[in-house]
């Protein structure tokens, strides 16, 4: 998917005229992705949010004070932008499963570490990956919901790393149960037209590379 429309997935229905693809197809493809492609990738759980969130987290604590209007793969943003959009996408899915879906901070870090802890506590709500919730696509399940969420904040975790130089030192085996997701979801994704051809990469790139390219970006 394209860097300036990924993040769509987990927006506020304000926001839902803006969605990837419409919601019939995102719900066919999630419910695919979900029934028929579980041998591949296993549903992301809250323990798999913690891992990932603390590794991105880790890249935005290394971004020193001037680089944060320095511009990343995501054209529209710099990083101080990307920063904003992993927090309002954080508290967006936070207050959908029922925690708390704003708060205030005086820097991007604390920003992020405060939105990543409120969808934290979401996640431990009873049955909130089990249960079915209205967003921007289709009713679906805070399960593959979350599945969105982990897919979309991992590849921003290249993001972070190609515009700051730092290493992307992310999860391997979350980002390959992400790459295996968005592969499922690749023929909706075309359709939609909204979305970034994937690019080039060798077949044994690293798999956040390969997770990169599926979505367009440049490797």
């Amino acid at each position: 998917m394209s860097a300036s429309e990924e993040g769509q997935a987990l927006m506020s229905a304000s926001e839902e005229g803006r969605a990837l693809m419409s919601a019939s197809e995102e719900g066919r493809a999630l419910m695919s992705a979900s029934e028929e492609g579980r041998a591949a990738t296993s549903g992301a759980s809250a323990e798999d949010f913690a891992r990932a969130s603390d590794a991105i987290e880790a890249l935005l604590a290394a971004v020193r004070p001037d680089q944060w209007d320095a511009a990343t793969p995501c054209e529209e943003w710099n990083l101080r932008q990307l920063a904003d959009h992993l927090v309002e996408v954080n508290y967006s899915l936070a207050g959908r499963f029922g925690g708390l879906s704003s708060g205030t901070a005086a820097d991007p870090v604390a920003a992020y570490r405060l939105s990543a802890q409120a969808l934290r506590d979401a996640l431990a709500l009873p049955g909130v990956l089990d249960q079915t919730y209205p967003g921007p696509f289709a009713h679906t399940t805070g399960a593959n919901q979350l599945q969105v969420r982990m897919a979309d904040l991992l590849t921003h975790g290249w993001d972070l790393a190609r515009a700051t130089g730092a290493s992307a030192d992310l999860p391997v085996d979350l980002t390959e149960n992400a790459l295996g997701f968005v592969q499922k979801l690749a023929g909706a994704f075309a359709r939609s037209g909204k979305f970034g051809a994937p690019q080039p990469v060798a077949e044994d790139a690293p798999a956040l590379d390969r997770l990169a390219a599926m979505t367009g970006r440049v490797v």
